[in-house]
């Protein structure tokens, strides 16, 4: 486990300017500022991260053998002949913001609603990248390049995988879990897999957006 002290404590203030660009309408662009004024103000961002690098012991056609756990994962096994280690990661924004979102449906207030899930979703993909940058530089050490970026439910990751993904990554400590469907609790939490090896060329596949359940009403893509 890599130190992550740096990565959960960005200055939000600064991060959430970065997001700060207006959408379309006025009334869009006043749901956004007020809705990032809720996640600086509230206190509502409670980020956590983890994320394992383990070495791959034996590729069985769409298996992957990892220390003591099994992957099935044909899209990253195909990379068989470059693949030496798989990077498993979790991270979270915590549970409080889901719950701020619903109380707003609740409260009859769908536009602030539906921006506040917006920018948390941003928010978390900020928290995915910064991950995947640690990821990076410790691969970088071992003298390894990063293939195939997949989350499980993506073609080639099943989401049965799920809770094999969380446990190489130690999510548990970071209060991260998958329900008996694969989902993630809490609702705003991302898990994906990395390819480690020394000729691999980076992709996603697909993107975190295409898993992502506001994808038909997010402006960000």
């Amino acid at each position: 486990m890599s130190p992550v002290s740096a990565l959960l404590n960005p200055d939000l203030s600064r991060v959430l300017r970065t997001l700060a660009r207006p959408p379309g309408s006025a009334g869009e662009s006043r749901a956004r500022r007020d809705a990032l004024a809720i996640l600086e103000r509230e206190g509502l961002v409670l980020p956590a991260l983890c994320y394992r690098i383990v070495p791959v012991l034996h590729v069985r056609g769409e298996t992957i053998d990892v220390g003591k756990a099994t992957l099935c994962a044909p899209g990253l096994a195909a990379k068989s002949g470059a693949l030496r280690a798989v990077a498993a990661a979790a991270c979270t924004l915590g549970a409080a913001i889901q719950e701020r979102v619903s109380s707003l449906f609740a409260a009859r207030q769908p536009s602030l609603a539906l921006a506040l899930d917006t920018a948390s979703n941003e928010l978390l993909f900020r928290i995915a990248d910064r991950t995947v940058a640690a990821i990076r530089r410790e691969a970088r050490s071992k003298g390894l390049a990063l293939g195939i970026e997949a989350n499980p439910g993506d073609p080639g990751v099943p989401l049965c995988q799920q809770a094999t993904v969380l446990a190489l990554a130690n999510a548990a400590r970071s209060g991260i879990a998958a329900t008996e469907t694969g989902m993630l609790s809490p609702v705003k939490s991302l898990s994906f897999l990395v390819t480690l090896g020394p000729n691999l060329h980076r992709r996603s596949a697909p993107r975190r957006c295409d898993c992502c359940p506001s994808r038909d009403r997010c402006r960000v893509k």
